[in-house]
């Protein structure tokens, strides 16, 4: 027996894919023919209203919240369905039960990640994989000189100058420095 809200394109697709035929038993009431056992399935939502059962109406798309709200006596309730205790374990489970591919396959990244803050959608990755791709200004924006420069040896430091300021630099400074440092400036500033 397979229980769901309503038929779906997807479910019909499915069940064309299996070679199985829907059988209409009563309002809402299916019998799948052509397989190698019997299956039922019931439409929940006009199952319920075949029968007029209020309970298993609870079961369909979006009742149990209405209901809820009766049940409260508050009509405006708003709450999700990942706002409900348990929500989460449940995703995971079902989520175990699919094969990766089509987990992955399910939805197109924008799907995914639509309704995530930058926080979430960031959430998990390292360091490296947050900056891989951007170019070196969008990395080091909003980080003061200081910090832009920190960890360099001063050999490295003097090679982050700009040209203007190399130019001010002594010819005894720059003996001071190793020669693959020298040399770089030299063929920047021309001496």
């Amino acid at each position: 027996m397979l229980l769901v809200p309503s038929r779906t394109r997807s479910l019909d697709a499915d069940v064309a894919e299996l070679g199985l035929e829907w059988g209409d038993v009563v309002g809402g009431y299916w019998r799948l023919g052509g397989g190698a056992f019997a299956l039922l399935v019931v439409e929940i939502d006009a199952a319920a209203e075949a029968d007029d059962d209020e309970l298993l109406r609870l079961f369909g798309n979006g009742e149990a919240r209405r209901w809820l709200s009766q049940q409260l006596g508050a009509e405006e309730i708003v709450m999700e369905m990942h706002d409900l205790e348990g929500f989460d374990e449940v995703v995971r489970k079902l989520l175990a039960t699919l094969p990766p591919e089509r987990v992955l396959s399910a939805y197109a990244p924008e799907q995914r990640m639509a309704g995530l803050t930058p926080e979430q959608r960031m959430a998990g990755l390292t360091p490296e994989q947050r900056m891989a791709g951007l170019p070196p200004e969008q990395r080091m924006a909003g980080l003061p000189p200081e910090q832009r420069m920190a960890g360099l040896p001063p050999e490295q430091v003097v090679l982050a100058l700009p040209d203007e300021v190399l130019h001010a630099l002594s010819d005894s400074y720059l003996d001071t420095l190793p020669e693959g440092t020298r040399a770089a400036i030299r063929a920047r500033i021309g001496r």
